[in-house]
C-alpha cells in the first residue's frame, strides 16, 4: 500500500527543512525523505552568510560566528575592511540544519533518514511522488498531492520530469575544516588569483572555539582545475595565512557542488515545485546558498499547502511560487550570475586592479554589493567614488548593472526570460 502525503519533500536540507515547517504549518500532512544516516551531515557548503539574514530568518545566535574583519587578497594586493557591528558570519552547518529540522518537526512534519529516492511517479504530466528504499532495505512508494524536490545541485525529480537538464556549469569546492589555534577569530580572508583559485576564489572562514575552513572553489567546465590540489598549497605559500595556520591541523574534509548557471526556466509543474539548488535559486556571484536555500523553501512550503487546501495542485496553480520567488530574488539573481560570468576569467592583473576599485568604495558599498542587494543608489555611489572607471571600461559594466536594475521586477515566468 502506498503511504500517502499532502506534501512530499525529497532532500533534507536547507530548502527542504525549510519547505516542511512552511507546510506544516499550516495543516497539511508533510513528510522529508532524506537519503543521508543524519540531517546536516556531510557536509558540503562553507557557511557564510549574513547576520541580518540570519536574524529575519530566526536563527539562534550560537549557530553562527559574527565577522568583523573581511580581508580581500590577490597577488599583489590586500584590503581590510572592518565592520562593527559584524555584517558577515560564518554558520555552524550541521547545527543549523539540524535546528530547521527540529523547527519542522515541531510544526507537525515528518523525517525519515536513510531513504533514498529512487523513481518519481509521473503519469500524463503530473508528479504523484516518488519510489524510495528505505533505511531497512524495503522498497515503498510515497504518494503526494504535491512533490517538492530540494535535493539539491542533483536535481533527482526535477531532470525525471522535463523540468530542466542536468546544471551543466558548477561550482567545485574542496575545504579543510582545521583546529587553529593561532588563527584570529574575527578575521575572514577571501582570496583571488590563478596561483590559488583559477576562476574562482579561495577563502578561510573562522568559525569559532579554534575551528576554521579553508576551502577553494573552481568554475566547471570554465576551467578544469581540481580544487582539492590547492588547499596545502595555500595554508603553506600565502604568507599572510601561514602565520595565521602555524600549528593547525585539519579535523575534517568537505566537498561540494553550486550550480551556477541561474535559475532555472521554470520551477513548478504539475503536482511539483523546485526549490533551493534543484530550481538554481543561489546566488552565483560568491557561490552562496544556505540563506537563498531557507527563503526559497519557505516560500515553496506557503505554496504547497495553499494549493493542498484549495484542492488545485495544478501547475498553474503552483505556479504562484515561481512568481513570488522572480519577484523578490530574480533581478538580483540575474545580476550576480551578469557579474559572475564576467569576472570569472580574470587574470591576475585584473584582480589587482579591482581590489584597487574596491579600496575606494566603502565597507557598507562592499558588503551590500557582496550580499546581492543591488540598488541603483549602489551603483551611482561606486561610480562617484571612481571617477577613473570609464577611461579603464568598467563604467560600460556598471550602466548594465543600472539597466537591469531600473527594469521592473519580472512577476510572471514569461517576463523573467
Amino acid at each position: 500500500m502506498p503511504d500517502n502525503q499532502n506534501v512530499l519533500i525529497v532532500g533534507g536540507g536547507p530548502a527542504g527543512l525549510a519547505a516542511a515547517e512552511a507546510a506544516a504549518k499550516r495543516g497539511v500532512q508533510t513528510l522529508v525523505l532524506e537519503r543521508q544516516n543524519e540531517i546536516g551531515y556531510p557536509i558540503h557548503t562553507s557557511g557564510g552568510s549574513w547576520v541580518q539574514d540570519m536574524k529575519a530568518l530566526g536563527i539562534p545566535e550560537h549557530l553562527y560566528h559574527p565577522i568583523q574583519k573581511v580581508i580581500f587578497l590577490t597577488p599583489h594586493r590586500e584590503v581590510p575592511l572592518y565592520y562593527n557591528p559584524a555584517v558577515a558570519c560564518v554558520v555552524d552547518i550541521r547545527g543549523l540544519y539540524q535546528h530547521l529540522a527540529a523547527r519542522a518537526v515541531a510544526a507537525g512534519a515528518s523525517i525519515r533518514v536513510r531513504h533514498t529516492v529512487e523513481q518519481t511517479l509521473f503519469e500524463d504530466g503530473r508528479v504523484l511522488g516518488v519510489t524510495a528504499k528505505t533505511h531497512v532495505g524495503e522498497r515503498i512508494e510515497v504518494r503526494a498531492d504535491v512533490t517538492i524536490d530540494a535535493s539539491g545541485v542533483a536535481r533527482h525529480v526535477g531532470v525525471r520530469t522535463d523540468m530542466g537538464k542536468a546544471f551543466h556549469r558548477y561550482g567545485y569546492g574542496a575545504e579543510y575544516d582545521l583546529y587553529a589555534p593561532n588563527y584570529p577569530q574575527d578575521e575572514l580572508y577571501l582570496i583571488m588569483g590563478s596561483e590559488y583559485a583559477p576562476q574562482g576564489y579561495a577563502w578561510a572562514f573562522p568559525r569559532g572555539n579554534g575551528r576554521v575552513r579553508l576551502g577553494v572553489g573552481v568554475i566547471h567546465p570554465d576551467n578544469d582545475e581540481d580544487a582539492r590540489v590547492y588547499l596545502d598549497r595555500i595554508m603553506r605559500d600565502i604568507p599572510q595565512l601561514a602565520e595565521r595556520f602555524k600549528g593547525a591541523s585539519p579535523l575534517e574534509y568537505h566537498t561540494g557542488l553550486f550550480p551556477s548557471e541561474g535559475p532555472v526556466e521554470r520551477f513548478t509543474r504539475d503536482g511539483l515545485i523546485l526549490a533551493g539548488d534543484s530550481g538554481g535559486h543561489g546566488s552565483t556571484l560568491v557561490g552562496e546558498g544556505i540563506r537563498f536555500a531557507i527563503y526559497s523553501g519557505q516560500m515553496a512550503g506557503e505554496v504547497a499547502a495553499e494549493a493542498v487546501k484549495a484542492g488545485n495542485t495544478s501547475g498553474s496553480y503552483l505556479e504562484r511560487f515561481d512568481k513570488r520567488w522572480r519577484a523578490r530574488f530574480g533581478r538580483d539573481m540575474d545580476i550576480s550570475y551578469m557579474i559572475n560570468k564576467h569576472i570569472a576569467p580574470y587574470s591576475d592583473a585584473q584582480w589587482d586592479n579591482s581590489l584597487d576599485l574596491l579600496k575606494r568604495m566603502t565597507p557598507a558599498q562592499l558588503a551590500q554589493a557582496l550580499r546581492g542587494d543591488y540598488s541603483a543608489s549602489l551603483v551611482m555611489g561606486i561610480l562617484a567614488r571612481n571617477p577613473g572607471l570609464a577611461a579603464r571600461g568598467g563604467k560600460r559594466f556598471l550602466d548594465l548593472m543600472l539597466e537591469r536594475i531600473n527594469k521592473p521586477a519580472p512577476t510572471s515566468i514569461e517576463g523573467s526570460l
